[in-house]
């Protein structure tokens, strides 16, 4: 543990690599209420390294800490500030200098960083408790945090920028499922994923797409899955496997048949894949497949984001059903009555009621 008693103004430069390695770690552990990170570029690539320093946030969340991050994200480092975004809120700004902590506002440690001329940098960490200069650091960071942009905002605009905005008619299949794949690997924080029939569902564990959602969320990322199936055993089995794979995946399933036979694919809120079967009896990708419209465009990515939403909402609604159905049904051969029970309130009943304990 960090002990200070011996000045409450203590400054400290810490050079030994121990120490560099310990510190951090220990603010971050000694956190009890709020804590905040600027982490610009250069710290993003020391911290991205430590694994040590993303259980330690992971242990801030379990404990009910808030925390939070002004940082620059960029095409390159999206995957880290997803880590980051699981375990608090996250923001984005522009030409960030600078790598530091501050804990419950009394506590502020920095990362000084200095190149050596052979293109290594140099570590050493500046801490404090100095009241005063911690608060002027604080207000430094609450003003970075008010010229941010949140990072799902961020994501959106990246995705937006590499191609800018696009409406895409796509009729090679193959094409089709190469896209897919790269919207999967490169999913920064959510998947949405609605399979249109049991068979489309089928097909892409067959090619190998499941295995892509499993290793999304395995790092982190949030899957979410709706498949339409009025069949209780299939939709059991699936339940099974995931299980069996002690997989936080989401899934879902529609009684009702839908109208259209679409797979639909939504990464990030920020772009869209949706997909026509075109022959649902096929057993592979490519044969099965129609044409897809692959699109960034708000309103296109809005469209399926809104019928997703609308088919999970009255997906709980079946589930909610089904359990009240299997309660009553629990419940039905026990003839219960309806009964009413009155008691009295007097002093004597209270007497009475006490020499009866």
């Amino acid at each position: 543990m960090l002990t200070d008693s011996r000045s409450p103004h203590l400054v400290r430069v810490i050079g030994e690599r121990n120490d560099i390695s310990k510190l951090p770690l220990e603010v971050i552990s000694d956190t009890t209420e709020r804590i905040d990170f600027c982490v610009d570029s250069s710290g993003l690539s020391i911290l991205k390294r430590n694994e040590s320093f993303w259980k330690a946030l992971i242990h801030l969340k379990a404990k009910g800490v808030r925390s939070r991050f002004v940082t620059e994200i960029f095409e390159n480092n999206m995957h880290f500030c997803n880590r980051m975004m699981k375990n608090g809120e996250v923001f984005h700004n522009d030409n960030l200098k600078g790598t530091f902590i501050i804990s419950d506002g009394i506590k502020y440690l920095c990362y000084l960083l200095d190149d050596n001329g052979k293109g290594q940098v140099m570590v050493q960490l500046f801490y404090t408790k100095a009241k005063s200069f911690v608060d002027a650091q604080q207000y430094l960071f609450e003003n970075l945090c008010n010229k941010a942009i949140p990072a799902r905002e961020k994501i959106r605009e990246i995705r937006k920028g590499i191609r800018g905005e696009f409406i895409d008619n796509i009729q090679d299949p193959s094409e089709i499922q190469r896209i897919a794949i790269d919207l999967l690997t490169s999913a920064s924080y959510e998947i949405l994923l609605l399979f249109s029939t049991i068979n489309s569902f089928y097909r892409a564990e067959y090619s190998g797409i499941l295995n892509l959602l499993w290793e999304a969320s395995e790092r982190g990322v949030v899957v979410k899955i709706l498949i339409q199936t009025d069949d209780d055993d299939i939709a059991e089995e699936i339940q099974k496997n995931i299980r069996q794979k002690k997989l936080p995946v989401n899934i879902q399933y529609i009684k009702k048949l839908l109208l259209t036979k679409i797979t639909t694919l939504v990464v990030d809120q920020s772009i869209s894949l949706a997909i026509e079967v075109n022959d649902d009896t096929k057993k592979t990708f490519q044969e099965a497949t129609g044409i897809a419209i692959y699109s960034n465009n708000e309103s296109t990515v809005s469209s399926c984001l809104s019928i997703f939403e609308t088919l999970w909402i009255q997906s709980e609604f079946d589930k909610q059903k089904k359990v009240k159905h299997a309660y009553f049904r629990m419940f039905k051969g026990f003839n219960l009555k309806d009964e009413i029970y009155t008691r009295r309130w007097s002093s004597e009943g209270t007497e009475n009621n006490h020499k009866d304990g």
